[in-house]
């Protein structure tokens, strides 16, 4: 009965000194942790020394680092990337961010920009629109882009880093969709001028020979028909029409 006594005493204080040492343990790793996390916090080895901005095309990277608000001098840890990459998003021109970083001292910015494709005519101003219809900025000249203009809505209420204002949500789709025909055009032929005055009566100008589209539908096929006829019959530096609203009977109009 003894022998049996003194086992159990023995297990019950192998227990209490393996659950303090166990505590000893838990208290010496966050005391570690601790220690770590303000050396982290304090020592200039983590003090951001390298801003490595890419896939930057249009806005150069003094502009995109002036507006995430980064300097070199910070510590790394303090950097809320998720208010950087809310900083960067103001600029109209951005359309996503990503900023991550990487230790000890370096932060990485990846940007994807929109891409200025049409303008519209403001009295004596431009507004440059992207792909989606959002207007980018507004400039007194466009000389130095490459540009085609946009005519079916109001510049009156515009505002940059929005939507165009507009009266059908068919036009805005439209112009995503003329703009993948415009970026794949290998023809000789350049679309100048897209007018969405009306849906259902899209015209398409190269220069002063007006496309006559019709309703949104097979734009592509048309446009192909189109410029075949305009290439055949030599017609790119005439002023005129083709009509090919309806593509089983194109129709051809040369002014003289």
């Amino acid at each position: 009965m003894s022998v049996i006594l003194k086992n159990t005493n023995n297990e019950l204080i192998i227990k209490r000194r393996r659950k303090k040492a166990i505590k000893r343990n838990i208290i010496f790793f966050i005391l570690l942790i601790s220690i770590i996390i303000v050396l982290c916090l304090k020592i200039p080895y983590f003090d951001v020394s390298n801003i490595v901005v890419s896939n930057n095309k249009i806005i150069n990277t003094n502009e995109i680092l002036d507006i995430a608000k980064v300097s070199k001098g910070s510590n790394i840890f303090y950097m809320d990337l998720k208010k950087i990459e809310g900083n960067i998003l103001k600029n109209p021109y951005i359309l996503k961010a990503n900023v991550k970083r990487k230790l000890p001292n370096t932060i990485y910015i990846a940007v994807e920009e929109r891409e200025a494709v049409f303008y519209i005519k403001s009295e004596s101003r431009y507004l440059i629109i992207d792909n989606k219809g959002i207007v980018l900025e507004e400039k007194d000249d466009i000389s130095n882009m490459n540009l085609t203009k946009l005519l079916g809505f109001e510049a009156e209420g515009a505002k940059i880093g929005e939507a165009i204002p507009c009266d059908d949500n068919r036009k805005i789709e439209f112009i995503s969709l003329i703009t993948d025909l415009i970026m794949t055009n290998k023809s000789n032929i350049k679309i100048t001028a897209v007018d969405i005055s009306d849906i259902l009566d899209i015209k398409v100008y190269s220069n002063n020979m007006s496309i006559k589209l019709g309703s949104n539908n097979d734009v592509k096929s048309k446009l192909n028909l189109a410029f075949n006829i305009i290439n055949d019959n030599n017609l790119i530096n005439l002023k005129g029409y083709v009509d090919v609203r309806f593509e089983s009977n194109p129709s051809v109009f040369v002014e003289k």
